[in-house]
């Protein structure tokens, strides 16, 4: 972990076993290390095609150290800002490299005497042969670490379809090593468990050697697990996604450092030239590896919708891993990856306040919450750069609702590195490389009239206030201003009403006015004849917001008090039932706006029901 990192394969990469070393580089932004690791990525606004498109997947192989990666010649041409490089940031302790409790018990294993992995005797004499040598010998030649890697997947293909293993190793994951002896008394209970700590620990090691030492003449990783002349991904990783998917009966240590050493091999893959196109899929998949991609992305996704501190170190890491690739961007977020990533980062974020209100600081692993919280903001910076070049990519990250969930970031105002990243992912994301798309017609729009209704603008105000040092925040705030203002001057007051219902967010100001209402009762209609603001205003009723639910009640009374038939069209969404509920509410506000519109939806004249001194039926 100490080593300093190592292109990997013809592509710049790190093992991340190292929490202070800097990320991957990420399209054509070479990482820089960084006395603060806590500092966050400086806002690149452009994405980059990674170098590696015009490398092979044959050519990967060649290592080249010490040399930074920078944007090919066609692609500089479509670059309008200053290329600036990646300050370094603290990458999950869950990277760090960790001994199996039954480390020790390795090299003594018996493996004639585990009968069902069905293993020849040339192949215990491989196991038996590698044991008591450095795994780097073996890496130096083909033959003899093909041999090896064939058997260690001959073994998890055997593994993989069995209910029982890992029952007694599974319970030791925070435990310290044990000893040899009872180790062995462990692999006398659970042999396969230890077997299968043996071979994840193995194959990590392998990986980590290769892509941290700096001696040439080791075997490449594009000729060890991609196999034939078209170098097509080793099939054999479907018995590991296999094992990482039923989650290894339980057993952390084997799900992480088996995801781990996917994500790696993957990343190889993906890096080829027949890669370098931005969408992938099953038709041009020529080395194998978007089947298996698409598998280990709709594990991550399932692992952090479960929002615990257990998924945060298994799947975090491997995504933290590909995220540094353009084509595995597209294809998380294709597959609604940034769904899921919103809803741990919701859950991140709520978990980072509760700990500001509370006092404390870390979670049940020892991960500080502000940790994981930048970690998080850094893949949803990362994947922001995919909103700048694809149409569906936006519609995904608007339909998400993720730029809510950054703007009451930004309004919580936390430190100053969460800060710079929530403004350089919203920057992106107001941000079009696409030449066929002008920025009056395209997503990127809708986007800005959200950040409008949500209140941004005056946020801006705010943070500029505050006098930032940080050339790239005050950049962004000066970038994110104009652009607001210039959406702005194109708004009508209409627009910004149907912007602020969609927001999901309600305060009073001239567009909650009985004059506004009686100006635009017609819109209310939609284009569509389906009233789908008013369907809008009904589930806000619901809101947690009590101005919110208070601004609510009083728009819905206004439209039946102006709309011909409003009462009817109310009555047939449910509305009624819903302002029943809000008639005991706790805040004074929405009492009294629920009981006026419940008044006006269920009187026949005009007269209106109030409390607390006010008008009285």
């Amino acid at each position: 972990p100490s080593k300093p990192p190592s292109t990997i394969d013809g592509i710049s990469a790190e093992s991340n076993d190292n929490p202070s070393k800097p990320p991957s580089t990420i399209d054509g932004i070479s990482a820089e290390s960084n006395d603060n690791p806590s500092k966050p990525p400086s806002t690149q606004h452009i994405e980059m095609a990674t170098t590696t498109s015009s490398i092979g997947l044959e050519s990967l192989g060649s290592r080249v150290t010490d040399t930074p990666t920078v944007p090919s010649e066609h692609m500089k041409a479509d670059v309008s800002f200053d290329v600036k490089y990646l300050d370094s940031f603290a990458v999950s302790l869950s990277l760090e490299r960790s001994l199996s409790p039954v480390h020790s018990t390795f090299d003594s294993i018996d493996w004639g005497s585990v009968k069902c992995l069905k293993l020849t005797f040339l192949e215990i004499a491989t196991l038996r042969r590698r044991s008591p040598k450095p795994i780097e010998l073996m890496l130096f030649d083909l033959r003899d670490s093909s041999m090896f890697t064939r058997v260690i997947f001959k073994i998890l293909a055997n593994i993989a379809p069995r209910k029982r293993y890992c029952s007694h190793v599974a319970k030791l994951f925070s435990k310290d090593p044990l000893s040899e002896t009872d180790a062995l008394k462990v692999f006398d209970d659970d042999p396969l468990g230890v077997i299968l700590h043996f071979c994840a620990s193995q194959l990590r090691d392998i990986v980590f050697v290769l892509t941290t030492s700096t001696k040439k003449d080791l075997v490449p990783i594009s000729k060890l697990f991609y196999v034939g002349k078209s170098r097509v991904l080793t099939d054999q990783i479907g018995s590991l996604l296999d094992i990482i998917e039923n989650g290894a009966n339980g057993d952390l240590f084997v799900t992480r450092e088996l995801s781990l050493f996917v994500s790696q091999i993957l990343l190889v893959g993906l890096n080829a030239e027949s890669y370098s196109i931005l969408f992938l899929n099953l038709d041009n998949d020529l080395h194998g590896v978007v089947e298996f991609t698409v598998r280990l992305v709709n594990w991550i996704c399932a692992l952090i919708e479960q929002c615990d501190h257990t998924s945060y170190h298994l799947a975090i890491p491997c995504l933290t891993e590909l995220i540094s690739n353009h084509s595995f961007r597209y294809l998380f977020v294709a597959n609604d990856g940034i769904f899921a990533l919103n809803k741990y980062l919701s859950f991140v974020w709520d978990e980072f306040k509760a700990t500001k209100r509370t006092g404390g600081s870390e979670d049940k692993f020892g991960v500080a919450s502000s940790q994981k919280l930048y970690e998080m903001l850094f893949l949803v910076w990362s994947l922001s750069f995919a909103v700048m070049r694809s149409s569906s990519c936006r519609e995904s990250f608007h339909r998400s609702g993720i730029i809510a969930v950054l703007y009451d970031l930004l309004s919580f105002s936390p430190r100053e590195k969460l800060v710079r990243l929530s403004l350089s992912s919203l920057r992106n994301c107001l941000t079009v490389i696409s030449r066929d798309l002008s920025f009056s017609n395209c997503d990127s729009y809708s986007f800005g009239k959200e950040l409008i209704a949500l209140g941004l603008m005056r946020e801006l105000k705010r943070l500029k206030a505050k006098g930032y040092s940080d050339p790239d925040v005050v950049d962004d705030i000066e970038f994110l201003e104009k652009t607001l203002q210039d959406i702005c001057n194109e708004m009508s007051s209409w627009d910004y009403y149907e912007n602020e219902v969609e927001s999901g967010r309600l305060t009073w100001g001239f567009l909650h006015t009985t004059k506004f209402f009686k100006q635009n009762i017609k819109r209310f209609e939609g284009k569509h004849s389906d009233f789908r603001l008013v369907k809008r205003l009904s589930i806000l009723l619901s809101s947690t917001i009590d101005e919110t639910c208070a601004v609510a009640c009083f728009d819905l009374g206004e439209f039946v008090r102006n709309y011909p038939n409003g009462k009817n069209i109310l009555l047939r969404f449910g509305v009624r039932n819903l302002l029943v509920d809000l008639i005991d509410h706790k805040n004074a506000d929405v009492q009294r706006e629920s009981l006026r519109c419940l008044s006006r939806l269920l009187l026949k004249d005009d007269s209106v029901m109030m409390i607390n001194g006010n008008e009285q039926k």
